[in-house]
């Protein structure tokens, strides 16, 4: 085995554990939507007590939180990609990688607070 066909191979690896980090989040992501749409169609009163009574219950705080945490990484990693296929300037598409995983932070420390402050 040649030192070329060395790098070669671990360049073809370097992006299967972000393929794989992408695909388990959307295995995540399944149940805990499912999980959501069910429970907003099961209620029959849409009144903001009655919701926020609902999200007060520590098990669905829980899993509004892990939802809102598997998709923000899940797009994270989507909009990633996005990036890296399409912007060919380094410092430009270095820039956008850095804004986009700022404002999903941002969004993830919103969601969080959010559901935090109602639990609260």
């Amino acid at each position: 085995m040649s030192l070329n066909s060395k790098n070669s191979d671990s360049n073809f690896h370097n992006g299967i554990p972000h393929w794989k980090f992408q695909r388990i989040s959307a295995i995540i992501n399944i149940p805990l939507i499912i999980w959501f749409v069910f429970s907003l169609i099961t209620f029959s009163d849409y009144s903001y007590i009655s919701l926020t009574e609902w999200v007060k219950n520590p098990i669905n705080s829980i899993l509004i939180i892990s939802m809102f945490a598997s998709i923000l990484y899940h797009s994270s990693l989507g909009i990633q990609v996005v990036i890296e296929d399409y912007i060919s300037e380094v410092k430009s598409r270095a820039f956008l990688l850095n804004l986009s995983k700022l404002i999903i932070f941002f969004l993830f420390i919103v969601s969080f607070g959010s559901v935090i402050n109602i639990y609260i």
